[in-house]
């Protein structure tokens, strides 16, 4: 055998024996999203998997929480700017009383669903040390970005959400290149 194509096929081989990268269950971003099992504000069952193939923002929230009502305005924009497109955006609500996720959600028009975390069980295991939150998964579940990250170095939630939607894009960009 020539020795050219002996040393070709060698390195072929080695290549091939290198193990894939095994994803594992975490929150921190390249990991598989936890899965969320929860009721909505009306009590039905949601499950963040039903998503699987949109694109998920999960945005943690708290109808007490200032900055948190101060992000909606950017979220309801983001709703409509990707309406139409492989993406949604659910909430993470932390009110002890769901009462105060429906009053919420009525009184500033969010038109998407939030899993309801009354005992914060979600919040604990999504390790979330700050209200808001946004976490971006992709179609297969895998979180491409955590806002924890950059909080530091945003100056306002209109920064915030301006990474948002770049963030958003660019997953979104891949989706569509990877149904040609």
């Amino acid at each position: 055998m020539n020795s050219k194509y002996w040393v070709v096929g060698m390195l072929l081989l080695a290549g091939c024996a290198e193990e894939p990268k095994v994803l594992t269950v975490g929150v921190q971003v390249g990991n598989i999203a936890p899965e969320i099992k929860a009721e909505d504000a009306s009590g039905v069952k949601m499950e963040l998997s039903q998503y699987r193939g949109k694109v998920v923002l999960l945005s943690f929230w708290a109808s007490w929480c200032g900055p948190c009502k101060e992000l909606l305005p950017y979220e309801k924009q983001l709703t409509k700017q990707f309406e139409g497109k492989p993406f949604v955006l659910l909430g993470v609500n932390s009110d002890i009383d769901k009462t105060a996720l429906v009053k919420a959600q009525q009184q500033f028009g969010m038109t998407w669903p939030s899993f309801w975390d009354g005992l914060g069980s979600i919040n604990r295991e999504w390790d979330i040390e700050f209200l808001p939150m946004l976490i971006l998964i992709d179609e297969r579940g895998i979180i491409r970005f955590n806002s924890k990250s950059i909080m530091d170095d945003i100056d306002s939630f209109k920064d915030l959400a301006d990474k948002m939607e770049r963030e958003i894009q660019k997953v979104l960009n891949k989706v569509v290149v990877g149904k040609k």
